[in-house]
């Protein structure tokens, strides 16, 4: 079973659902502290966390909630 659900492409969307929390989060704690980034490398680190989030959650949502 747990190695059907490895060979599954889905099953790496939940990494990538922790991989752009953690851009997100990063981004926001650079924007908010604005010690290490730029001001333009957080906006677009946020921009590409978000949209990470969205689509990784809608396929992890799809395949493992509902």
């Amino acid at each position: 079973m747990a190695f059907e659900l490895l060979k599954q492409p889905e099953t790496y969307d939940l990494f990538g659902l922790m991989t752009f929390a953690f851009i997100t989060i990063l981004s926001i704690w650079s924007l908010k502290t604005k010690k290490p980034l730029p001001k333009w490398a957080g906006i677009i680190l946020l921009i590409i966390g978000i949209l990470g989030i969205i689509v990784d959650g809608f396929i992890v949502y799809t395949k493992f909630l509902s």
